[in-house]
């Protein structure tokens, strides 16, 4: 990064008619979204991405819902009709729903459908690594399709019933941790019977592919989601072209993990929103840098599709505003 537009940046926020730093995180979020642009931008243009798709665990009767609930629902965001569609619709928000694993024979909304849902971890991975491929390159070019259209600001959500179990077992597979740091209730009850019964599926997956959990890509594949490689890989184009993004809850941080360890300078980028009540959030921040202190909005949040992410998008977009159009301090004692 540029040190000379640092300087500048620091200037310019330090000349405002404002207490210096009585903005707290939202000067540090309006410094760190210039410093990716490496620009002072006049408006921020956001678009949020929601990937969809099945997981092969909810055969195995540890979901509460089945198949069905992740088509519908995906259509249901289509329809507006959703809570993060009715985020995105009150706050003037673009949004779509990109389907890389519904399992349905037709495509939900843009359809890049990898397969109808991935298969059984317990009985092998979970998708082939060719599969893995097309769901990372699909997060991937939905972020390319969008920056060539001047998209500078992006936010991600998921849907996909299951998808808190593949994450628990994608961020112990990555990071050694045992499952009771990483596992919580999801959908689920928070009783100690089926938490207890949650883990030990998350153990025995993780048993099983033991030796080939080595690389993001690999525990993905392993024991992963096509909706947890989609993210990760439309948070690594954002690293790749300097755009910032928005993180959501649990799925998202996993994914986010995955991204920083594929490239480095992720965290430079990535920007948290929400804590998740989900109790694998803070290991899963932890691993790509991010302290609990940094993270804005503490709202006892678990539902997923970006909601988080989304009030985090208009909290910044607030922010971006203010700074542009706050005037100087120079300017405030000539009045």
């Amino acid at each position: 990064m540029d040190r000379g537009f640092e300087e500048q940046l620091n200037q310019f926020i330090l000349n405002k008619a404002i207490i210096p730093k009585s903005l707290g995180l939202w000067e540090r979020y309006f410094k760190k979204m210039c410093l990716a642009w490496q620009d002072m931008k006049p408006e921020i243009q956001a678009q949020h991405i929601i990937f969809s798709a099945d997981n092969g665990i909810s055969v195995d009767g540890l979901i509460g819902y089945n198949y069905e609930i992740t088509r519908k629902q995906s259509q249901n965001m289509i329809d507006g009709k959703s809570a993060v569609a009715n985020y995105c619709i009150f706050n003037h928000i673009p949004y779509e729903v990109v389907d890389v694993g519904i399992a349905c024979p037709q495509g939900i909304g843009i359809n890049r459908k990898v397969a109808q849902g991935t298969k059984n971890i317990l009985d092998g991975a979970a998708m082939s690594a060719e599969e893995f491929d097309l769901a990372y390159q699909a997060g991937y070019n939905r972020v390319v399709y969008y920056a060539e259209s001047g998209i500078n600001l992006f936010s991600f959500g998921e849907m996909g019933v299951g998808n808190t179990t593949t994450s628990a077992a994608v961020l112990s597979g990555l990071t050694k941790l045992d499952p009771r740091i990483t596992v919580g209730p999801g959908s689920g009850p928070d009783e100690e019977a089926y938490m207890n019964q949650k883990r030990e599926f998350v153990r025995t997956a993780l048993s099983h592919h033991k030796g080939h959990l080595n690389s993001p890509k690999e525990v993905i594949s392993r024991v992963g989601g096509f909706d947890i490689a989609a993210i990760t890989g439309a948070m690594v184009a954002c690293t790749d072209l300097h755009i910032p993004f928005v993180i959501d809850g649990y799925i998202t941080a996993v994914a986010m993990a995955c991204a920083t360890q594929m490239n480095g300078d992720a965290p430079l980028y990535g920007i948290p929103s929400h804590y998740s009540r989900e109790v694998g959030m803070a290991a899963a921040l932890a691993y790509a840098n991010i302290r609990l202190d940094e993270v804005p909005i503490h709202g006892q949040m678990a539902l997923g599709e970006g909601t988080g992410a989304v009030l985090m998008v208009q909290l910044l977009k607030t922010a971006h505003f203010a700074f542009m159009n706050i005037g100087t301090m120079v300017e405030l004692l000539e009045k």
